[in-house]
């Protein structure tokens, strides 16, 4: 019995592991495809969260919530590339229970990657006389 609550369902690993193949293979004969919440209501449980919580229940459950996941996982990353496969769901099952993210990085540079550089001086050669005085009757504050 779980510290905190009720019993597990599945107190010892091999009736777990056979349990989550059995639901691939019954995902395998109705040409069904697998997902987390398939697999969570086949072994019995209310959430997917009880299912990825089987993880901590010892290194067997975890290699077996693991490979589950993975399995998964790489059947939704297979249907990405396939074009009569609806993308945008996959990917949005892939980031809600496979860990994905969507990383976009933005570098800023100069010419040919060197650093960006400003020219902050003034050319005061082109300017007229009275711009010239316009601009020295700006009173400069000092800080």
């Amino acid at each position: 019995m779980d510290a905190t609550g009720r019993p597990r369902l599945y107190p010892e690993h091999k009736p777990f592991d056979d349990s989550v193949e059995g639901y691939f293979a019954l995902c395998t004969d109705a040409q069904t495809r697998p997902t987390l919440s398939g697999l969570s209501y086949h072994l019995g449980f209310d959430d997917r969260e009880t299912f990825s919580n089987y993880a901590g229940y010892g290194p067997d459950f975890s290699r077996t919530v693991k490979r589950a996941k993975l399995r998964i996982g790489d059947w939704l990353e297979q249907r990405l590339t396939d074009r009569a496969t609806f993308t945008p769901g996959i990917i949005f099952d892939l980031k809600n229970n496979h860990g994905w993210k969507d990383v976009q990085a933005q570098e800023h540079s100069g010419p040919d990657g060197q650093p960006i550089r400003t020219d902050t001086r003034l050319d005061v050669g082109s300017l007229t006389d009275d711009q010239l005085r316009a601009l020295a009757s700006i009173p400069v504050q000092r800080g």
